[in-house]
């Protein structure tokens, strides 16, 4: 099977097969660690890992299989992060953004798309210190009191449902 667009061979002999294990893990939300890949294949895929690792050194054979397995999960989009807890599982909360979906619209068919704005507001801070400045070296690198005040401005974005774009509203404390 040739990867898209470089024309290189993949070296797994079944990457779906793959995709699909960790797909599945992961929408299960359970922990998926490169040692699992690796039961995976061993479970699945044992005569292709047997020559895979034949092919290699005694001593770096399961670091080049951790590597391979590093690469393929980068290729195909997957990456490594920190696992955190949740309260609620995702399939949870999906049904719940759609109940609550269908029940804005049903509470607010009435109202046509001239009289619906989305408003989104961005906070602009202006004259702030620099982060970095040029000072002599062993010397201080204080400043003023004077230039440390920085400004804020919040800009409200507003567009209506027909598409209609309305002028940016600035809004500023004195």
């Amino acid at each position: 099977m040739k990867l898209e667009p470089g024309g290189r061979y993949e070296v797994f002999p079944d990457p779906p097969g793959l995709i699909e294990f960790i797909n599945c893990v992961r929408d299960n939300e359970r922990a998926l660690t490169t040692t699992h890949l690796v039961l995976s294949i061993k479970a699945n895929q044992r005569e292709w890992l047997n020559n895979y690792l034949a092919t290699k050194q005694q001593s770096t054979s399961y670091d080049s299989l951790l590597r391979l397995l590093l690469h393929f999960c980068h290729r195909h989009g997957f990456s490594r992060q920190r696992p955190t807890k949740n309260k609620v599982k995702q399939a949870d909360l999906a049904e719940v953004q759609s109940d609550f979906a269908a029940e804005f619209h049903r509470e607010y068919i009435a109202y046509s798309n001239e009289c619906v704005y989305n408003v989104d507001e961005a906070g602009i801070y202006y004259g702030m210190p620099p982060r970095y400045i040029w000072a002599v070296r062993g010397g201080s690198s204080k400043i003023s009191s004077g230039e440390k005040h920085s400004l804020r401005m919040t800009a409200a974005l507003t567009v209506r449902a027909d598409g209609t774009k309305l002028p940016i509203l600035f809004i500023s404390s004195s």
